[in-house]
C-alpha cells in the first residue's frame, strides 16, 4: 500500500507567508523530509510523534530519493523547500524521479505551492513586478555559465523587469559583477534597482538604488535583486511598474 508525498513549498520564511495547504500538510505527515535550514523552518509544526530526516546541502537527489521510498513504503511524507517549491525547489527534480516508478508502486504525488522570494520581496519594495518580468538565478553549479550569460543578454534587451535569485556568495562573487556590467550597458547606470535580503525573516533588509549604484558587496546568496523593466520607476519610497495597456483602460 503506498502513502502520499507532498511536496511543500513553504515560503521566504517566517510563519506568515507560509499558506494554509503548506501548514495542513507537513502537520498531517508522518515524516517530514528537508534540507537542515527549511525544516528548521516549520519547526513550529513539528510533533513529537513525527519522524524527521534533516538533509545537508547538495543532497538534492537523495533528499528525494528518501521522500519517494519513504511515501512508497505507506508513509505520509512533507518534503519541503524554502520559497515555492517548483521554484529553484525539489518539485522538479522530484517529479522526475518519481516518473522512474512504475505506476502500481508510485505514491501519490501533490505539489503545494508557496509564496516564492521574489513575490514576497516585490511586496517588501512597492509593486515592481506588475508589468511583464521574469527570474533567473546566477548560480552556475547546475547550469553552466554561458547558459546563464546567454539567458542574461537576452533578457537585458527585452525590456522586462528581472527578479535576481542566487546573485552572491563568498566564493561565487565575479558572475555578479558580469550582470551588472551587462545590465548597465543596456539599460543604463540610472536603472532602479531594490535589493532585499533576508525577506520575510529577521532581520530583513531592504536597499532601493540603482544599478550604477549598487553595492555588490552588500549582496548575499540570501539577497534577491529586483531589476525595473522598461516601465518601473520609483513613485515615493515605492518601486513601481505599470502596464503599457492600463494605461489605455485594458487589463484593470
Amino acid at each position: 500500500m503506498t502513502g502520499t508525498l507532498h511536496i511543500v513549498g513553504l515560503g521566504p520564511g517566517g510563519a506568515d507567508h507560509r499558506t494554509p495547504a503548506a501548514s495542513a500538510a507537513i502537520a498531517r505527515a508522518d515524516v517530514v523530509v528537508g534540507y537542515a535550514p527549511y525544516v528548521d523552518q516549520c519547526a513550529d509544526l513539528l510533533a513529537d510523534s513525527q519522524e524527521v530526516v534533516r538533509c545537508a546541502m547538495g543532497e538534492e537527489a537523495e533528499r528525494a530519493d528518501e521522500a519517494l521510498a519513504r511515501a512508497a513504503a505507506g508513509a505520509r511524507v512533507a518534503l519541503v523547500s524554502s520559497g515555492d517549491a517548483g521554484v529553484y525547489g525539489m518539485a522538479a527534480r522530484t517529479l522526475e524521479r518519481a516518473a522512474e516508478i512504475s505506476e502500481g508502486e508510485r505514491p501519490r504525488l501533490e505539489v503545494v505551492p508557496g509564496i516564492t522570494a521574489a513575490l514576497a520581496a516585490a511586496a517588501a519594495v512597492g509593486a515592481p513586478l506588475a508589468d511583464d518580468w521574469a527570474t533567473l538565478s546566477l548560480s552556475d553549479l547546475r547550469t553552466p555559465w554561458t547558459t546563464v550569460e546567454r539567458r542574461i543578454e537576452a533578457l537585458a534587451d527585452s525590456g522586462l523587469a528581472l527578479a535576481i535569485y542566487n546573485p552572491r556568495s563568498r566564493t561565487r562573487t565575479w558572475q555578479l559583477d558580469r550582470l551588472l556590467d551587462l545590465l548597465r550597458t543596456r539599460r543604463g547606470s540610472d536603472a532602479p534597482v531594490a535589493s532585499v535580503t533576508d525577506v520575510g525573516r529577521p532581520g530583513e533588509r531592504v536597499v532601493r538604488t540603482t544599478l550604477g549604484d549598487l553595492d555588490a558587496a552588500e549582496v548575499t546568496m540570501r539577497t534577491i535583486l529586483l531589476v525595473a523593466g522598461e516601465t518601473g520607476r520609483y513613485a515615493g519610497p515605492w518601486l513601481v511598474a505599470e502596464r503599457a495597456d492600463a494605461l489605455a483602460g485594458a487589463g484593470r
